[in-house]
């Protein structure tokens, strides 16, 4: 089984200091990776995993504000969803935004709410149920 984890990229992953998103996409792909499993981490560059890591930007926007955050996380987003077909499935850390690409793609997602933000996001997950 080949798993695609997808970790925000404001923060490294693990994050060095605050960054509770990433340090859960670190925890799922190091735990996996422990049993066996073939797991691509998408984060920034300056990741540290024991597995794949896949990434479009050397650090993350909040650790480098000369860096567009929309920019960088649409272009993450689009980089996992042109990848795929290389996955049996998708681990979504993300919150909802990769959602709106998963009609795009055959890989199915599982997406960890980490917390609600409001109730204005309740369409994304009406739209794929």
């Amino acid at each position: 089984m080949k798993v695609a984890v997808l970790a925000p990229v404001a923060w490294r992953t693990p994050p060095r200091h605050y960054g509770p998103w990433e340090q859960v996409a670190s925890n799922i792909t190091e735990g996996l990776l422990k049993l066996g499993i073939d797991v691509t981490l998408f984060a920034t560059g300056n990741s540290v995993t024991s597995g794949k890591l896949f990434s479009i930007c050397d650090t993350g926007y909040e650790e480098d504000r000369t860096q567009d955050a929309k920019v960088l996380e649409c272009m993450h987003i689009s980089n996992l969803a042109e990848k795929a077909g290389d996955f049996d499935i998708i681990h979504n850390n993300f919150d909802f935004l990769p959602l709106t690409y998963s009609a795009l793609v055959k890989t199915p997602f599982i997406t960890t709410i980490h917390g609600f933000s409001s109730r204005a996001i309740i369409p994304v997950y009406k739209k794929i149920q």
